[in-house]
């Protein structure tokens, strides 16, 4: 016999998981903050990126393409860094103030102020191998590796922190939408003692 869930624990459920998302990327902001006051390193702005990735159908038909990647060059001391993901409208001509950077918010301790114009999102993956970066940037290839936990599909703008140091590592963005484009702002910070 199959036992049906009442509607309102179905959406319970989904609702929890949005919140659970949300509730992670405002704790990862408070723990970066966190870090940076309690912590004798220092904070190293390495990169700030925008992207234009097309809609699958300006891709297939237009020779466009629905995928950006980023490579990360974290320098020598880095114990942790810092990202930030910003979607856009592809007409946009938006970028961040210097004021308003990743890397000054961070290092002034600065309330979350994350852009988000658009109700569109994007799939995010954390790449370690050259290879797989390679894979990712080929429209409709879906033969790449990703790190674990390091994945987010149809996301909107957020931030994130991680503590994978190594020479390979690529953000790679999609766009699954049919008909719209997007730009990306890709934001990298670095935290740790360096020489």
């Amino acid at each position: 016999m199959k036992t049906k869930l009442p509607l309102s624990i179905l959406l319970f459920c989904i609702f929890f998981n949005v919140q659970a998302q949300k509730s992670k990327i405002a704790k990862t902001f408070d723990q970066v903050l966190q870090l940076v006051d309690q912590a004798t390193g220092s904070l190293e702005g390495l990169s700030s990126t925008t992207i234009e990735i097309n809609s699958i159908s300006k891709a297939y038909l237009g020779g466009g393409h629905t995928r950006g990647v980023v490579q990360i060059h974290l320098p020598r001391g880095t114990e942790k860094w810092f990202y930030r993901i910003t979607v856009l409208d592809i007409k946009s001509n938006y970028s961040y103030q210097d004021n308003e950077s990743l890397y000054n918010v961070l290092r002034n301790h600065l309330p979350d102020n994350i852009y988000r114009p658009t109700t569109d999102g994007v799939d995010f993956f954390l790449l370690g191998t050259s290879g797989d970066a390679t894979s990712f940037s080929e429209t409709g290839n879906n033969n790449f590796q990703y790190i674990n936990g390091y994945n987010y599909l149809n996301v909107n703008s957020f931030y994130e922190g991680s503590d994978i140091v190594q020479d390979n590592l690529w953000i790679g963005v999609r766009n699954n939408n049919k008909v719209e484009g997007l730009k990306v702002i890709v934001e990298v910070v670095a935290w740790g003692h360096f020489y």
